[in-house]
């Protein structure tokens, strides 16, 4: 088996990649499926290991440096890239079998080294196969930061924050549900066909669906490589998207014939479902900074039979000078914690620091968005976030700086959870969906 075809070589090689580059996990992995010789099954498990890894990378290195001989930190970084692979087998996969997990990685270790870092892995692998069940943690009662950071490998400040807001038991929760694999969504686009179609459909290709749990033209399908190289899904039949993004459109409770400004817009997944529930009546006016962006807009616009986007290129942090509409989104830049399923790399990419920073652009765009609202109209906030500034905190600095704005409820289809009825929050752990924020406003009438 050649490397092109091996998927722990692969698996390896991207992650190797990705600490020398940088680069985003998703795009590195696409870049690598598409150059590669993989079977799909083989798809499956390199995929799994490069997830998996980087998803479990704190965890993994805390075990790792309970049985290895050498600090972690004088280990060639493929080698530990190796061993990150190996223990993530033994731990994690299950339908793996041990024996396989060690041999396949002590001849990665040789591919990558020489016989002496073969050993050295060798060793290391079946120490960590031997002690498994004895794997120490802090404990949970003494120092919960630390003890849920390493057990479920999160970033201790983020950890922190969740304790400081929802305690230990609901912080364990999330943790957990975010690293599960992630539930593939599609929203049906009533423009093309309808539910029934597409459930039929989905039925002959062999794909298995279960209704959304809050939109009716949501259905969560599986397997997912299924879905994505299915031909009705270029043909604009469906889209993919999350339940809690799609919840979105339905809040803005946009109306055939308006004028919506969406000033966040790529890559269109909330302008499209709002031209879709418009019943393709009206104006929906994108903004993006980026012109390559702005044309994801439109292409989805154009496979999904959308007639009523326009796209402008538009900074939200600037006067965009726009007459005041009835409807306006603004789909903030976040941290993007609460899509950690799907992008389990967003973890090691930001800090606190980088997270409070996005704060005031967040409060500048609302700034400008305010004056864009019709008395009258709806303004909404949304972000794919779990931080309390990004989000809570954001919203009610809106409400004190605007004191023509007042909360307005969002629709009854929205899960309930002890928030105000203009405010909501959606977790993976109780909603089954994204982490997501909603925050609705009204203007009021002269």
């Amino acid at each position: 088996m050649g490397p092109a075809s091996n998927p722990r070589y692969l698996a390896v090689a991207t992650l190797n990649q990705l600490e020398e580059s940088e680069g985003f996990l998703k795009e590195v992995v696409d870049s690598q499926l598409q150059r590669s010789s993989l079977s799909r099954l083989d798809q499956g498990l390199y995929t799994e290991l490069v997830f998996g890894s980087v998803r479990m990378k704190r965890n993994l290195d805390h075990v790792l440096a309970q049985f290895s001989s050498r600090p972690l930190a004088k280990i060639q970084p493929a080698l530990l890239n190796v061993l990150r692979i190996g223990v993530y087998q033994l731990l994690y996969l299950d339908r793996i079998p041990p024996s396989a997990a060690v041999n396949e990685s002590v001849k990665l270790a040789r591919a990558f080294g020489h016989e002496g870092t073969a050993k050295f892995a060798n060793g290391v692998l079946r120490q960590v196969l031997r002690g498994r069940d004895s794997i120490a943690y802090p404990p949970l009662e003494e120092d919960p930061v630390e003890h849920i950071g390493l057990k479920y490998s999160f970033p201790s400040w983020i950890v922190q924050h969740w304790l400081e807001r929802w305690g230990v038991e609901e912080t364990v929760q999330l943790c957990r549900a975010l690293n599960e694999p992630p539930r593939l969504h599609i929203r049906v686009n009533t423009l093309k066909s309808t539910v029934e179609e597409v459930r039929a459909h989905l039925q002959m290709q062999g794909i298995s669906y279960q209704a959304g749990r809050y939109l009716t033209e949501i259905l969560e399908v599986q397997p997912a490589h299924a879905v994505v190289a299915d031909p009705w899904l270029g043909q604009g039949m469906y889209y993919i998207q999350d339940e809690s993004s799609a919840l979105a459109a339905h809040a803005l409770q946009a109306e055939p014939g308006q004028t919506v400004y969406d000033l966040c817009s790529a890559p269109g997944g909330k302008a499209t479902h709002l031209a879709q529930l418009m019943g393709n009546r009206g104006q929906v006016v994108a903004f993006d900074v980026h012109p390559q962006r702005l044309a994801l807009v439109q292409e989805n616009a154009r496979r999904l039979g959308v007639e009523i986007i326009t796209t402008r290129i538009g900074d939200a942090t600037q006067n965009l000078d726009l007459p005041p509409a009835p409807r306006v989104l603004v789909d903030a830049p976040c941290s993007g914690l609460g899509t950690m399923r799907h992008r389990p790399d967003i973890r090691w990419r930001k800090t606190l620091d980088e997270t409070r920073a996005l704060v005031e652009i967040q409060k500048t765009i609302l700034r400008r968005a305010a004056h864009y609202v019709a008395p009258g109209g709806l303004l909404l906030y949304t972000t794919c976030t779990l931080t309390s500034w990004e989000n809570e905190d954001v919203a009610r600095w809106f409400l004190a700086e605007h004191g023509q704005f007042a909360g307005e409820p969002l629709p009854p289809k929205f899960p309930h959870n002890g928030q105000p009825s203009w405010l909501r929050t959606l977790f993976p752990h109780r909603h089954g969906v994204d982490g997501f924020f909603f925050a609705l406003f009204r203007k009021e009438k002269l």
